[in-house]
């Protein structure tokens, strides 16, 4: 696996006082695989906003992912979607969300791939064999085309995807793609290193991440993106649209797809039960449904 090496300074806290900006993962760090958000971790979510906080969740999932499962109670000022797209506030459309999924997002920006990169991106996912998803830009990053593998058999996440999302699916059939946002592979864990290697070779200078894989079959999805797309480079960015710097900020996650955006915050924390290859590199939080945001805000800042 890779991931980027780290100093001695991003494995210790470097904060003293309040974040003025918190930045949260939310399966698997705020949201247990078969579970809700916690009761304590919604309350000190409420209890940032009245302090002036600015809360952001970043999350791989999709715009419409989110919105069909987050918890309507939650409180909380923006996301970052499909791991760093798209950009978008919340507490002003949440409410046509969450009853509409169909409501425009009002989405403070979103990344693309230019058709060139669609055609780089394309070609190295079908000589790959793995099949693969090829989504829409936000808002609409929940609909795909899709090519089943060809040479390896399918991982049971790639089953368990189509079959979830089978109303946003067209199968691949070398139609023209039109405008895309991110493709996804997916493939056993110990066999992800090669598919990596290969697509870089085949279509450089994309931006490529590991998330692992949400449906329990011990696979690792790699995210493929338009350059400089993650969420690390969406928190600097709305950071700085903010005013804010890095070091006024605190992020946690339990995923490879969030180290990006570890990296960046001035303070950052893994859950316990983050994979054993990255957990070393932060600070240990405790692991859904433990309330880890809640169990970091009071034992730090006394929230």
């Amino acid at each position: 696996m890779r991931y980027r090496k780290l100093s001695q300074n991003n494995m210790s806290n470097k904060m003293t006082s309040r974040p003025k900006i918190i930045f949260t993962d939310f399966d698997g760090t705020i949201k247990p695989p078969h579970g809700q958000v916690a009761a304590s971790d919604l309350a000190a979510l409420r209890k940032l906003g009245r302090l002036g906080v600015i809360r952001v969740v970043a999350t791989g999932r999709s715009l419409y992912s989110f919105a069909r499962d987050y918890p309507p109670e939650m409180e909380f000022d923006y996301l970052i979607f499909s791991s760093g797209l798209g950009l978008c506030p919340w507490n002003n459309l949440n409410n046509s969300r969450a009853s509409n999924q169909n409501a425009p997002a009002q989405l403070i920006f979103s990344h693309q791939f230019s058709q060139k990169q669609i055609a780089l991106a394309l070609k190295a996912s079908i000589e790959l064999g793995r099949g693969f998803f090829a989504f829409q830009p936000p808002p609409n990053c929940h609909c795909f085309v899709y090519l089943a593998p060809e040479i390896y058999p399918p991982t049971q996440g790639f089953l368990d995807r189509l079959q979830l999302y089978a109303p946003f699916a067209i199968p691949y059939n070398g139609q023209d793609l039109g405008p895309r946002g991110q493709f996804l592979i997916t493939a056993p864990f110990d066999q992800m290193p090669p598919v990596r290697d290969g697509f870089e070779q085949m279509a450089p200078g994309l931006s490529l991440t590991y998330s692992s894989s949400p449906y329990g079959d011990r696979a690792l999805w790699l995210e493929i993106f338009p350059p400089n797309v993650s969420k690390g480079s969406a928190a600097k960015f709305l950071a700085e649209s903010l005013g804010l710097t890095s070091q006024e900020s605190l992020a946690i996650g339990n995923d490879y797809n969030d180290l990006d955006l570890l990296a960046w915050s001035g303070q950052s924390y893994l859950t316990s039960d983050a994979s054993p290859k990255i957990r070393s590199l932060y600070p240990a939080a405790p692991a859904s449904p433990d309330a880890p945001l809640s169990w970091l805000l009071s034992k730090l800042f006394g929230v």
